[in-house]
C-alpha cells in the first residue's frame, strides 16, 4: 500500500490564498515522507515550455512522482458538436503536459446528462481520448466526478463501450452519491489506476459521514472501501484528497496516518 497526496487538498492556499503555487507541492509531499502526487489542471498557471521544465524540475528535485493529473475542463457531453471538438482537441493537449512532466495519466470528466444521446457522446469521446492515450503512453483516467459518471452503472458501462487498456478508473472514496459506494467501488477497483481517498473524520471502524452542500447527511466506509481495493489487487497509490485539520498540512499529517493504520487492519 502507497499512501499518495492529491493536488485538489491544497486548492485554498494555491487558488485562493495564495500562499502556494503548485510548484511547492513536490516538496510539501517529500516533507511529509509521501512519493506520489496528483495535480490539477486548474493549479497550472501556463502550459508553456518554460513553466513545465520548473515544473519538472521541482517534481525531481523533491525524488516525487506524478500519477495523474485531475484535467478540470472540457465537456465530452456537450451537444454541440463544434463546441464538443474544441473541448476534445484541447483535452488532448493534456497528454503531453503529463508526458512532458513525467506524470502517468490524466483524469477526464465524464460531463452531464444521462440520456441515451449523451451517454453515447461521453462513450464516443473516451474512446478518442483512449485512442490519443494510446498513442502519448498516458493513462486516461474516469472519477466519479458528478455528471453521468455519480452513477455506477454509467461507469461500468463506459468501460465495457470503450474497452481499450489505456482506459482506467480513478473511484474517490467520498464521491459515490448516496448508497451507492459499494457498488461503485466494486465497479471502478478491477481497473483501478489511482484512488482519492476522503476524510471527514477518524472513526477507527471506517465510517466518514459529513453534511453536504445540499445539507443532507453523507455516510460511506472507508475501511470497507480500502477492503474493496485490496480483494481487486490493486497495486496504485490511495491518494489523500480530504482530510480534517486547522490547516491543509495539519490535515494532511492525521489524516494520512490515518489511512495507513486503516489499511493495517484489512
Amino acid at each position: 500500500m502507497e499512501l499518495g497526496l492529491a493536488g485538489w487538498l491544497f486548492h485554498r492556499p494555491i487558488l485562493h490564498e495564495r500562499t502556494m503555487t503548485q510548484l511547492d507541492l513536490p516538496a510539501v509531499a517529500r516533507d511529509l515522507g509521501v512519493r506520489t502526487i496528483e495535480l490539477v489542471s486548474t493549479f497550472f498557471p501556463s502550459q508553456r515550455a518554460d513553466y513545465l521544465n520548473q515544473l519538472r524540475q521541482a517534481i525531481q528535485e523533491a525524488g516525487v512522482r506524478v500519477r495523474n493529473i485531475a484535467v478540470d475542463m472540457g465537456n465530452i457531453a456537450h451537444p454541440d458538436e463544434a463546441v464538443r471538438r474544441t473541448d476534445l482537441e484541447a483535452l488532448k493537449q493534456w497528454f503531453y503536459v503529463a508526458r512532458a512532466i513525467g506524470a502517468e495519466a490524466i483524469r477526464v470528466n465524464s460531463g452531464p446528462g444521462d440520456d441515451a444521446a449523451a451517454l453515447e457522446r461521453i462513450v464516443s469521446g473516451y474512446r478518442e481520448l483512449a485512442a490519443e492515450a494510446a498513442r502519448a503512453g498516458v493513462y486516461l483516467l474516469i472519477e466519479n466526478h458528478g455528471g453521468a459518471s455519480a452513477d455506477p452503472q454509467n461507469i461500468a458501462r463506459f468501460l465495457q463501450a470503450v474497452d481499450s487498456p489505456w482506459f482506467r478508473t480513478c473511484p474517490d472514496t467520498g464521491n459515490f452519491p448516496g448508497e451507492t459506494w459499494r457498488e461503485g467501488m466494486q465497479v471502478m477497483a478491477p481497473v483501478a489506476f489511482s484512488c482519492h481517498v476522503k476524510v471527514y473524520q477518524y472513526s477507527p471502524d471506517g465510517w466518514q459521514e459529513r453534511v453536504g452542500r445540499d445539507g443532507q447527511v453523507h455516510r460511506y466506509n472507508l475501511r470497507e472501501c480500502l477492503a474493496v481495493l485490496k480483494a481487486a489487487d490493486y497495486r496504485g497509490p490511495l491518494c489523500l484528497e480530504a482530510g480534517v485539520g486547522a490547516t491543509p498540512l495539519e490535515s494532511a499529517r492525521t489524516a494520512l496516518d490515518y489511512v495507513r493504520r486503516l489499511w493495517e487492519t484489512l
